[in-house]
């Protein structure tokens, strides 16, 4: 009987030196299993409403020769990208849920490739997003002649490339030297990078990916608003639009107006984009590259956040595209979407497209 109570304690105070461990550890952010729960949960909702709101874009650009433009090259490079995303997002509820420690220790790989998978898609997104703020800079400021010089089909594809590469080879970095190393996260029980190997590892995604692109960004759409503001000012003077050189010479006023119209409106969703993307990233870069107690609580929740923005994007076009809009409403209700090319515009056009139109 007393070596069973000896046995007993010996459990007890085994166990108990294994939960202040696990505290010091990784229970310092996971106080409690729910909040595991809870992060596994918004994880596997985003990836769900992810996957199948970017099958929709990709397939409502497909279908509709309205949605085959310039543009939509990098909107659908952005939602193949956040479509990868979502498919390997439930490794990283299968590690918050297996607690200390990776629960398929037999398959180690599985979490290091859900994590080198995520770095190389995210860094995509970004770059997608900056490439898209170029091009409505272009579209919207420049000729017609100069957007379709720029915007060759050999020059996208380069473009659609390089915003493959570099995140590809910033992923590629830990595999193939010592600077980081990709895996399971003990602190956060996530599939990234580890942290405590990985310190300037952090610092140099958060440098590759968020400070150029974002500057990039705010740059065009400011630069976008300006013109747009003194553009709508000289039409409302000279009582006609300013664009008159972006458009076919025969347009007449009314068809420039709303061409006019479309580019903003356009421009606008993607800017929601942008900001979406802004909103759902910056708590998670601000949170990685500071070491204190709070910024540590908040990572895993500001992650939550960050991997939630793949399946925002759908929703936005959804909403406010005009054209995305009306594909998606035949979509839903399994109708054959009416095949009309696209009106010229300045920016829009797929190079090759609507040639004759150009000629005119």
């Amino acid at each position: 009987m007393e070596n069973a109570t000896e046995n007993a304690s010996l459990v007890e105070v085994t166990w108990s030196a294994y939960s202040t461990e696990g505290d010091s550890e990784g229970n310092q952010i996971f106080q409690y299993f729910f909040e595991r729960q809870a992060l596994a949960g918004m994880f596997l909702t985003g990836a769900i409403l992810g996957t199948v709101g970017n099958c929709f874009v990709v397939a409502a650009v497909a279908l509709s020769k309205k949605l085959r433009t310039t543009t939509n090259v990098f909107v659908v490079n952005l939602a193949v990208a956040d479509i990868l995303t979502s498919l390997f997002i439930p490794w990283q509820t299968v590690a918050f849920l297996g607690g200390d420690a990776w629960p398929i220790p037999g398959a180690p790989w599985l979490c290091a490739m859900g994590g080198f998978v995520i770095v190389v898609t995210f860094g995509c997104s970004i770059n997608s997003l900056a490439l898209i703020a170029v091009n409505r800079w272009v579209g919207i400021t420049k000729s017609r002649f100069t957007t379709r010089r720029i915007y060759t089909a050999r020059k996208l594809a380069l473009m659609v490339i390089f915003s493959w590469a570099i995140p590809l080879g910033c992923a590629l970095t830990p595999v193939l030297t010592d600077f980081g190393e990709l895996g399971y996260e003990k602190l956060y029980s996530s599939c990234t990078w580890v942290i405590e190997e990985s310190v300037y590892y952090s610092m140099f995604i958060t440098a590759m990916y968020y400070p150029i692109q974002l500057i990039l960004i705010t740059v065009c759409y400011s630069s976008i608003f300006c013109y747009v503001c003194k553009s709508a000012r000289r039409m409302t003077r000279a009582g006609a639009p300013s664009i008159s050189e972006e458009v076919s010479g025969g347009a007449n006023r009314a068809m420039r107006r709303k061409l006019w119209k479309r580019q903003v409106d356009v421009t606008k969703n993607l800017l929601y984009i942008v900001l979406a993307f802004v909103v759902c990233l910056t708590p998670y870069f601000v949170t990685i590259i500071f070491s204190s107690d709070w910024s540590r609580q908040l990572v895993p929740w500001a992650g939550g956040i960050m991997f939630c923005n793949s399946c925002v994007n759908p929703f936005i076009y959804a909403t406010s595209h005009p054209v995305f809009k009306e594909a998606f409403g035949y979509m839903v209700r399994c109708q054959k979407i009416p095949r009309i090319k696209s009106s010229p515009t300045a920016s829009t056009d797929l190079p090759g497209a609507n040639t004759a139109e150009t000629k005119k």
